[in-house]
């Protein structure tokens, strides 16, 4: 095993880039722009802030994912054995990338990828935390249209979910936050903040 130490400096402004513990996911506090850590390196991503909804306070901003996927739902099945039909189509979600509760994850991720997007340039504050890979956000994104599928009243026995991503960047979520827990000020979803 070998040991690899990488700079942390911002790939477009040479600024250097703060994180926690086991961040992967960086924003630069001076020109905004963000990074994956990769094997080789920092690879700079687009990015870009959600704006918080009118009257809301915000305290921090965390990283998540906005993953726009080519999504196909086949090879439905109801309980008895009936086919029904599947669909297909272009969504996006948003994926928070920071440490939560898994039924915080998938309630707060659904919330968002319902409001009408409002995207603005990313603040030049502290955005620590983001340690969700994106192959990890892709996996949740599969497993809540799968619950969507479920949760139709059709009694479902099967299905076959295919999730293809075709676009993918950083955005800033805004916060407000007190104790052990986190207002969306997008959607105003209250999620625990995981320890550790």
């Amino acid at each position: 095993m070998s040991l690899k130490l990488v700079n942390l400096d911002c790939p477009t402004c040479g600024s250097a880039m703060r994180g926690e513990g086991f961040d992967t996911i960086f924003f630069c506090e001076h020109c905004g722009h963000a990074a994956v850590l990769q094997d080789e390196g920092l690879d700079p991503i687009d990015s870009s802030a959600l704006l918080p909804a009118a009257g809301r306070t915000v305290r921090q901003w965390r990283p998540a994912w906005r993953i726009e996927v080519d999504v196909r739902v086949h090879d439905r099945v109801q309980a008895g054995g009936r086919s029904t039909p599947g669909w297909e189509g272009r969504r996006v979600f948003f994926i928070p990338a920071f440490g939560l509760p898994l039924d915080d994850l998938t309630r707060l991720s659904r919330a968002l990828s319902e409001v009408a997007e409002s995207a603005a340039e990313v603040p030049r504050q502290p955005i620590h935390g983001g340690t969700l890979a994106l192959d990890d956000a892709v996996t949740l994104i599969r497993h809540i249209l799968i619950g969507d599928e479920v949760r139709r009243s059709d009694k479902l026995a099967s299905v076959v979910v295919d999730v293809d991503v075709v676009g993918r960047s950083l955005v800033a979520l805004p916060f407000d936050a007190t104790e052990r827990r986190l207002t969306c000020a997008v959607t105003g979803v209250t999620v625990r903040v995981s320890s550790g």
